[in-house]
């Protein structure tokens, strides 16, 4: 089968992976040809190539070694080093696009701007906190493919909370087989959904995956399609509006848990 796009000299040029081979030849006096080589290099040298590829993208302050233990279970990556996934992000702000679109199933777009994303992010991640999302904590999300997903992430992350998402096709029972594991303290979801043209309320399997969780301390509910959920904090009441609110970000151990994946 013939390959659908093939690099030229140009692209090839114009690469991350090559200028970042260029800073590590700079760096380490090596000879990395192409990309065979550095892979060997990497492989060879894990210390070394981790620890370059951090410089490289200029992830911040590093307290030292890369690698303190190769032990598996148990390599120790970036020891005594902190940071936060969401400081990353943020790095990537830029005004001449928007963060987030959004396309539903009949084609409506929506835009969400950096500053309206990050500005809801924080207003959402002082509910959290109000809840008593902490360090460690974890937030479940039971929610279909939606900006308020991302949004809810990133301010789960920037307290140093822990997410974990399933989406609404899945049954109460399947979630909470899931998220129940967890024991969280939040859970985000929506009323239900449209897909293939038709509404799905999903305000029962809401109601029986909260009855699961016991470790729940709130529920924020997103508004898709105008259902009733009791007692639960509507997604729209932690937009942050005109307020100047700012997204405080916690530093975490490079090892601390950012998220919770199921297959």
């Amino acid at each position: 089968m013939e390959p659908q796009w093939v690099p030229g000299d140009d692209d090839i040029a114009a690469a991350a992976v090559t200028s970042f081979a260029l800073f590590v030849e700079q760096r380490t006096g090596l000879s990395l040809p192409d990309y065979q080589a550095l892979w060997q290099w990497s492989v060879d040298d894990l210390a070394g190539f981790w620890g370059a590829l951090w410089d490289y993208f200029d992830l911040g302050d590093r307290a030292g070694e890369v690698l303190g233990s190769t032990e598996m279970p148990g390599a120790q990556w970036f020891p005594g080093t902190q940071l936060n996934y969401v400081e990353q992000v943020l790095r990537q702000v830029r005004d001449d696009r928007p963060a987030i679109l959004s396309v539903d199933e009949t084609g409506v777009i929506t835009e969400i701007s950096w500053a309206s994303m990050i500005a809801t992010a924080a207003a959402f991640a002082h509910t959290l906190r109000e809840l008593g999302v902490g360090p460690g904590d974890r937030v479940a999300g039971y929610l279909p493919n939606i900006p308020e997903a991302v949004i809810a992430f990133l301010a789960t992350a920037s307290l140093g909370a822990i997410w974990s998402a399933c989406g609404q096709d899945y049954s109460a029972q399947a979630a909470l087989d899931r998220l129940g594991q967890l024991e969280p303290t939040v859970l985000v979801t929506a009323d239900g959904y449209r897909f293939g043209g038709k509404v799905h309320d999903k305000t029962a399997d809401i109601a029986a995956l909260r009855a699961g969780l016991p470790s729940l301390a709130g529920t924020v509910v997103v508004s898709r399609i105008g259902a009733d959920v009791p007692d639960a904090i509507a997604w729209e009441s932690v937009d942050p509006g005109d307020a100047d609110v700012d997204l405080d970000i916690e530093s975490v151990d490079f090892a601390h848990p950012l998220w919770v994946l199921y297959s």
